[in-house]
């Protein structure tokens, strides 16, 4: 996106021909893994949730966006941008709502335009330090998930986790790459881009290059180690709720794969924060280590309760109330 362009409102691209297909996409896969479990099976397992750890979940989730705030409050600091804590967590609140909305993870670009708007600062530069929060993520993505699938399937991980392992890797790889060679001054193609792009890209490579090298990056760090601890947190209130009626007998490190699995599976951008696919990767892992399938699904309906529709409530409300539009 070129910096003086308005994107359009989260709300408004709801009627848009390429936000309708993601959503036709996610019904489809919905439709195909929920078609093949008795429907009144996750109904009842549903039912057997005690409310008081679903609350909980929630509020771990909700607690987590301030930290998000802050982590990305630390990323703008490191480009100059000295914004508030509660701006901060209230951009970036706006900008996940959004990708509950939209495919292609366009609540980003519209975060970089309520950064612009809030702290005059180009929307490809304020772009740089979500590209480095994207690294930190996967980084600790890859390990948490390498690790835990260690401990779980011993030295026999089955293929599909495999694949998701080296997917998540190859990520990484990427996005590295891109910082390590526009940092290194090995990528030069602003020259080959069109004038109006130009300035676009220089301003990223200078968001990239400065969020990613400063000081900050232990206390960073530390803040992603808690964010998806608290990620999962919620998945295990979510299976807890359920475990004293169903005897599901699952283990930390299974919760932290699979918490893990769905955060990966979510930036997906074929679907608004991965609807669909998360669920669908939510039961198969489960059910791939003998859980009941229809508490399988049970466990992704209220976990995606909290996590996606929970947060489609609240950031409506937050999006309402806002003067950031």
């Amino acid at each position: 996106m070129v910096d003086d362009e308005q994107p359009v409102s989260p709300i408004k691209r709801l009627t848009e021909t390429r936000t309708l297909l993601s959503f036709a996409v996610a019904l489809f896969v919905l439709y195909l893994l929920f078609s093949r479990i008795e429907f009144d099976r996750i109904i009842e397992v549903i039912q057997d949730a005690r409310p008081g750890y679903i609350v909980a979940a929630a509020a771990v989730y909700f607690g987590s966006l301030p930290v998000r705030g802050e982590r990305w409050r630390l990323l703008l600091n490191n480009i100059g941008v000295k914004a508030g804590l509660k701006d901060a967590s209230e951009i970036f609140m706006l900008s996940w709502f959004a990708n509950t909305l939209v495919p292609a993870k366009m609540g980003d670009i519209y975060r970089g335009y309520l950064a612009r708007k809030a702290w005059v600062v180009p929307i490809s530069k304020s772009f740089g330090t979500v590209y480095v929060e994207r690294i930190y993520d996967v980084l600790l993505l890859v390990i948490l998930m390498g690790v835990s699938s260690i401990m779980v399937f011993g030295g026999d991980i089955p293929h599909a986790i495999r694949v998701s392992l080296a997917m998540g890797f190859a990520i990484l790889v990427i996005l590295i790459s891109v910082v390590v060679g526009l940092s290194s001054g090995k990528i030069t193609i602003a020259g080959w881009l069109p004038s109006k792009l130009r300035p676009a890209f220089v301003h990223f490579a200078e968001g990239l290059h400065e969020s990613a090298g400063k000081g900050s990056v232990f206390l960073i760090i530390f803040y992603t180690i808690v964010i998806w601890g608290m990620e999962t947190a919620r998945l295990y209130f979510v299976v807890e709720s359920l475990s004293s009626v169903h005897n599901i007998g699952i283990g930390l490190s299974l919760i932290v794969f699979v918490a893990l699995s769905a955060a990966l599976v979510s930036a997906l951008p074929i679907t608004p924060s991965g609807l669909g696919a998360v669920e669908f990767a939510i039961v198969g892992v489960f059910v791939l280590v003998g859980v009941d399938v229809g508490v399988a699904a049970g466990i992704a309906v209220l976990d995606r309760a909290v996590s996606y529709w929970g947060l489609v409530v609240v950031g409506a409300l937050v999006y309402g109330v806002s003067g950031r539009k």
